[in-house]
């Protein structure tokens, strides 16, 4: 057997691997991006599919839920998100692995630092969970690996990261470390174009397609709006960084992010914290050691990093999803880190698998094990509590999660109460709902985020945790069923 099938047949049987046991068990976290992009699925809304900060997923997500329904799934497109997510983490496995293997990695060694990637916290995550982000970081992982080579294919290049842009547009940051690495081999200016040419191109193209054929926007405002995306999504639609530290807070939640990608020990307490603390920081010692004589591979993982972290420090630096992709590039520090020791290829091998196993038993009983528990969701459990309890015209006011959950898992229409500043906004609002003989429920957590809002209207108490606003407390009419 030649070396070469040998390794494709070592990533298949990482990416099998890796896969089975993300199918094991199901997340019920169920995140609000992903909950919004079954929606759209179900109702083939192109328009919203192709949202202008990650074009693909959407419709990826579309053709993946169609294929599954002809081949006889009967299931929620939900779950077909997330079994998409699962295969795409199981992809980036296999293709950490090939990179590796690339940057001088024994097939072994390989094999078990991408089972580490598979056990870290953010990458096992939201490998489950329906959302985008993987299908960014997939192909830039690819694209890294490409411009590796000892000849690397600038085409290639540019189209595995045109593919990583449209999985987010974010990603286009890492253009410096691909470039670098492109010159690095070939000290070509017409590599470098070309790559830039082809990414360019097929990015512009996917995007003049998608407003074309599913936005179709009626002014230059429209277009405006759909291009900024979460940038633009307050109420006043304009341009918004979201930036809700200073400066020095920011920095310090980007570094308490970039312990938690690797071990969720914010769960915990006590030893069990201090444990993830310890778990998390020695990847990390590892990856800073690469640097300590720079190959020109580790110089363009740090730039990978780098053009993330130029956004991330400060865009939203507690939201660990956005941190996915800072994985692949760290797990590639942390072989060249290790190799940096010039110990065997066994006590890399050993190193490598006590992580892997030690993480992901501590990320498993910390936060991934509890979050494939559908009874500690307390915004699904309002959702079908609402949906057997409310008749089916019912308005149910929403904040969070529940904007999305009400309508998906509940059946009801959300009075989204982000739209409303006052208490005394949203008491015309139900009044006029009432009006129409159209009625309007709430439970007693939502009503707790929305103070005032009982001197405003009357508050009937139902069974439960469930609560009807009525807008007078002359009308008596009872909740229905549903």
């Amino acid at each position: 057997m030649t070396s070469e099938r040998q390794d494709r047949l070592s990533d298949a049987a990482v990416f099998l691997t890796v896969l089975l046991g993300y199918l094991s068990a199901r997340s019920h976290f169920f995140n609000f991006d992903g909950v919004a992009c079954a929606i759209a699925v179900e109702l083939s809304d192109f328009k919203h599919l192709v949202h202008g900060n990650h074009l693909l997923y959407g419709v990826l997500g579309w053709a993946f839920d169609s294929a599954l329904r002809l081949a006889g799934f009967k299931g929620d497109a939900l779950y077909s998100l997330q079994l998409l997510d699962c295969l795409l983490g199981a992809a980036g496995a296999a293709a950490l692995a090939g990179l590796l293997r690339r940057l001088g990695a024994a097939r072994t060694e390989a094999a078990l630092a991408a089972a580490a990637l598979s056990a870290s916290y953010a990458w096992w995550m939201w490998s489950l969970e329906a959302q985008v982000y993987m299908l960014g970081a997939v192909p830039l992982i690819l694209a890294f690996s490409e411009a590796a080579r000892e000849k690397p294919r600038p085409w290639a290049v540019g189209l595995w990261h045109a593919l990583s842009m449209l999985g987010h547009a974010g990603h286009c940051v890492a253009a410096p470390a691909l470039l670098w690495l492109l010159w690095a081999h070939s000290r070509e200016k017409r590599d470098a174009l070309a790559y830039f040419a082809w990414a360019a191109a097929a990015v512009v193209a996917a995007y003049v397609l998608a407003g074309l054929m599913a936005v179709k926007p009626a002014s230059m405002n429209e277009l405006r709006l759909w291009l900024l995306g979460s940038a633009a999504i307050g109420q006043s639609r304009s341009f918004h960084w979201h930036a809700d530290l200073g400066v020095l807070d920011s920095l310090r939640a980007w570094s308490l992010t970039t312990l938690r990608v690797f071990c969720d020990f914010t769960r915990a307490t006590g030893p069990a914290r201090a444990l993830g603390i310890v778990l998390a920081a020695l990847p990390l010692a590892a990856a800073a050691s690469a640097f300590r004589r720079p190959a020109r591979e580790a110089k363009a993982l740090g730039l990978w990093l780098l053009g993330h972290a130029a956004i991330y420090s400060t865009w939203e630096p507690t939201t660990i999803v956005y941190r996915v992709v800072d994985l692949p590039a760290l797990w590639a520090l942390v072989w060249l880190g290790i190799d940096e020791l010039h110990v065997t290829a066994k006590a890399r091998a050993i190193l490598l698998a006590g992580w892997g196993a030690a993480a992901g038993l501590y990320n498993w009983h910390a936060a991934v094990g509890p979050d494939t528990d559908p009874k500690r969701n307390v915004e699904y459990q309002e959702s079908l509590e609402v949906g057997r309890r409310t008749p089916p015209e019912a308005w149910v006011a929403a904040t969070a999660r529940n904007q999305v959950f009400y309508p998906y898992f509940g059946a009801r229409r959300p009075l989204n109460l982000r739209y409303y500043g006052t208490p005394a906004a949203l008491a015309a609002r139900v009044a006029e709902l009432e009006a129409r003989g159209e009625s309007v429920f709430v439970t007693g957590r939502t009503l707790k985020e929305f103070p005032g809002l009982t001197g405003k209207v009357v508050v009937e108490k139902l069974e439960g945790d469930l609560l009807r606003l009525r807008a007078t407390a002359s009308r008596r009419a009872g909740p229905g069923k549903g």
